[in-house]
């Protein structure tokens, strides 16, 4: 384990450097795990090979596809990384040609090694072999924006929106030094959003953001041998076929505009036509692995949706919490609606709390006697308390559990002496907070000690991260409801068996999928609520404006 910082390079094409890439490099210095104590500035930068920056016609796409869809701030926006790196030491250096690659001198390499790196972090010098240098202990680091597994070359985000595929990769990769030639120190995937590469590039380059940090981090804190440990788990897929991408070609242009021209055609008819509504199926019979199709219906009128079920039992009648969403007001907030275990009649939702800002997600648990709610306030920035003073209309304001955070659909559980916290958060406020998955873990549910697990996030992934109801038990086996936002938001969700929950280690596998293919008219379900003999789930579905 080190002790003391680890001491980083940089491959810079310039001091200026992209926003996103400026987030990366300023974690890293407010930090206490790294010092950067070489820049290596390529001064042929100017004169690097352009050959794949595409057709005329992919470049004028590109360039109004930006204009018109990018969302502030802009991660490609140039910032002065100067002020990050003052008094760092520089070298300049002109790669040499060697075929299609490039190289540095043996001068330039023996240069950069008497600052004896721990890291050498490329950001630039484009097609630089880097498989040639060996000037760092922990060799090379670099981001790879797509799935590094299936794919080769870019534009990073474009192929993925024209070929439409449900989920974008990313990945943090090392070659050389103590590792193997070629490692994943960590990967992640996002949704790909399907009407504007420029958009959806925007949206996962600065989730990515934290990568670099939090792996520089983990090293220096475990050690190489534990930290490989973790990072085995990225390397052990399976070889799959790796297809090579370029920048489009003006026929594969403007086939692609055509595509992007269709779809936006059919969602901005699809949004003026219809809107979605969310509601309930319920069973007092049946369980997930019954005929979901059998399931009963609570649903709203079509201007209000209910959503996000959970579920307490109290004497003969059921209690299912829910968000209430006006679509008139624009938000949500937190209703009840009254269930016999017996008949299954219910009656229509109550209000039982309401803020100046959107509430959803109302996990709901007892403790010594008494209920307690955490709805989702992420329009607020914090992570609340409410406890229960007249079951089950009266909800007072207990204690704020987290500020300052960008979290949803926070899920607590008393387990083994200790509160598990579980929580999907953005730790970067142009990131969406539907990838990772954050733990935390207290003695104390009042004390506001929230410890983090070092393993956060322990999920970094579309496809499972974010929660999709309270945690529960079958005999001794614990069970995590998670959702698939992987299509869209909100798709699906899998029940997953935590193998593993400690202060140190956290692990799961997934033991059932529930995805809307019972109802060709059911688009998603997010939400699953288990308590007695009551099953509760969300569905979405689409419904007129007009008739």
């Amino acid at each position: 384990m080190h002790t003391q910082k680890l001491r980083l390079g940089l491959l810079l094409d310039s001091f200026n450097v992209p926003a996103w890439v400026y987030s990366v490099l300023q974690r890293v210095a407010n930090e206490k795990f790294g010092e950067f104590v070489l820049v290596v500035l390529n001064e042929d930068a100017g004169k690097a090979n352009k050959k794949d920056i595409g057709s005329g016609i992919y470049s004028m796409f590109n360039w109004v596809d930006e204009k018109l869809f990018t969302k502030e701030p802009n991660p490609f926006a140039l910032q002065n990384s100067g002020e990050i790196l003052l008094d760092v030491p520089v070298i300049k250096v002109s790669p040499v040609e060697n075929g299609n690659a490039c190289i540095l001198s043996e001068a330039d390499v023996k240069n950069i090694s008497e600052y004896q790196l721990d890291i050498l972090i490329k950001f630039g010098f484009e097609n630089l072999q880097i498989e040639t240098l060996n000037v760092s202990k922990y060799g090379t680091w670099f981001y790879y924006h797509g799935d590094d597994r299936i794919m080769r070359g870019g534009p990073p985000g474009f192929w993925e929106v024209i070929e439409n595929w449900s989920e974008t990769g990313s990945a943090l990769l090392a070659i050389g030094g103590e590792f193997s030639s070629h490692w994943v120190l960590f990967r992640s995937h996002f949704i790909t959003y399907p009407l504007s590469p420029a958009r959806h590039r925007s949206y996962y380059f600065w989730a990515t953001t934290y990568f670099l940090p939090r792996q520089i981090s983990l090293l220096q804190r475990l050690g190489k041998e534990e930290y490989y440990r973790g990072t085995e788990k990225f390397n052990t897929a399976s070889l799959q076929a790796i297809k090579k991408y370029e920048a489009p070609s003006n026929f594969l242009a403007i086939t692609a505009i055509a595509k992007i021209k269709i779809r936006l055609i059919s969602e901005f008819f699809k949004r003026l036509f219809y809107a979605d509504q969310w509601f309930l199926l319920f069973s007092l019979k049946q369980d997930l692995s019954g005929d979901l199709g059998k399931f009963n219906k609570i649903k709203p009128a079509k201007n209000i949706f209910w959503a996000d079920p959970h579920v307490v039992q109290v004497d003969d009648g059921y209690y299912i919490f829910i968000e209430e969403f006006l679509r008139a007001e624009n938000k949500g907030h937190i209703s009840v609606v009254e269930l016999d275990r017996n008949t299954g009649n219910w009656k229509p939702p109550i209000k039982v709390l309401e803020k100046d800002y959107h509430l959803s997600y109302p996990f709901i648990f007892k403790w010594n006697d008494k209920f307690y709610m955490v709805p989702e306030s992420r329009a607020n920035k914090t992570i609340d308390l409410y406890e229960c003073t007249e079951f089950p209309y009266k909800w007072n304001f207990k204690q704020c559990l987290m500020e300052n955070v960008s979290a949803v659909d926070t899920t607590l559980i008393h387990h083994s002496g200790k509160w598990w916290l579980f929580t999907a958060i953005a730790e970067n406020d142009a990131a969406a907070p539907n990838v990772e998955l954050f733990l935390f873990y207290s003695d104390d549910l009042f004390s506001g000690n929230w410890k983090a697990h070092p393993g956060n996030p322990i999920i970094s992934d579309i496809k499972n991260a974010r929660p999709a109801g309270s945690l529960f038990a079958e005999g001794t086996k614990l069970f995590r409801p998670s959702q698939d936002c992987s299509k869209s938001y909100g798709y699906g969700f899998d029940l997953n068996e935590i193998e593993v929950l400690s202060e140190t280690e956290y692990r799961e596998k997934k033991v059932l999928s529930i995805r809307p293919n019972w109802d060709k008219k059911i688009l998603g379900t997010h939400t699953f609520a288990t308590c007695g003999n009551l099953t509760v789930i969300d569905v979405l579905t689409k419904t007129p404006k007009i008739w």
